[in-house]
């Protein structure tokens, strides 16, 4: 666990300079080999590098969602003492995190796991959910119409709701397709598959990111609600030198590296062995 939170926390605090997918491939490259390294040992070097690379592009999909605006329902002047928009903002981070590493977990344990899938199936399962990646958008992240200020019914960013007399640039949310997308995935993999452990991890990977985001961004956010105690108090020294966003991925990718790694490790049962075969299946 402290391994794999380390290279979480290393990971996703150099995300922050690359951003969005690529960023986020970095973190889940590093995660991943440390989980294949310390629970997959038994696997072939084939065998360990394709857990490590579905994983790697499943974290990818999650930066594709916009959250900065989200972590300012938290943090930004204007809204500082606002309950309501921190607990909403801090909602939006949980929603965003979970899926995030969902995806994350749930091809770590594909990749991991005894069952084999093939190429055909793993292609029939990719387009479904680009359907219903679309579907959810349509349904959950619809109507976005900024210049009338139209906007989703349930809506993470900047929102004229919070703050009605700004000039604001809402932007466009995903999550509601990503979240339908990984919906599918778990139903396929977890109870269509009956893949125990792809199942298990999708929804350990889902608590890692849902705590992790919803965690790092409390700390980021309590330093934007008690700034004044942090300039003269006994960290005034050391304010000037600190990135509390950095501070903000650091604890994320520590959070979500811990709770991941623990729960590999309750699962490390199900985890394929050598003797299951190398071999992946086309047909």
């Amino acid at each position: 666990m402290l391994f794999t939170a380390l290279a979480g926390g290393l990971g996703w605090g150099i995300r922050g300079q690359y951003g969005h997918e690529t960023g986020a491939m970095l973190a889940g490259l590093l995660v991943a080999l440390v989980l294949v390294y310390l629970f997959g040992y038994q696997l072939s070097s084939l065998s360990a590098a394709r857990a490590v690379a579905l994983a790697t592009v499943a974290i990818g999909f999650g930066g594709s969602m916009t959250y900065g605006q989200t972590l300012g329902l938290t943090q930004d002047a204007p809204l500082i003492g606002n309950m309501s928009a921190l607990r909403w903002g801090l909602l939006g981070t949980f929603i965003k995190g979970s899926i995030w590493i969902g995806f994350f977990g749930l091809f770590l344990g594909i990749g991991l796991g005894e069952k084999k899938y093939s190429l055909i199936e793993m292609a029939l399962m990719l387009t479904v959910s680009i359907f219903l990646l679309y579907l959810g958008t349509l349904l959950l992240n619809e109507p976005f119409d900024p210049a009338n200020k139209k906007l989703p019914l349930i809506y993470f960013s900047d929102h004229w709701y919070w703050e009605p007399g700004e000039t604001l640039q809402p932007r466009r949310e995903l999550w509601g397709g990503l979240l339908f997308a990984l919906a599918w995935l778990i139903v396929y993999a977890g109870f269509i598959k009956k893949d125990t452990l792809a199942r298990n991890m999708s929804f350990w990977g889902i608590l890692a990111g849902g705590l992790g985001f919803f965690t790092g961004q409390c700390v980021q956010a309590y330093h934007a609600w008690h700034i004044d105690d942090f300039k003269s108090g006994w960290l005034s020294n050391l304010e000037s030198y600190i990135n509390w966003w950095n501070m903000m991925e650091i604890t994320f990718g520590l959070v979500f590296g811990c709770v991941l790694a623990f729960g590999l490790w309750l699962n490390r049962n199900h985890i394929r062995s050598h003797k299951s075969g190398d071999s992946i299946d086309m047909t």
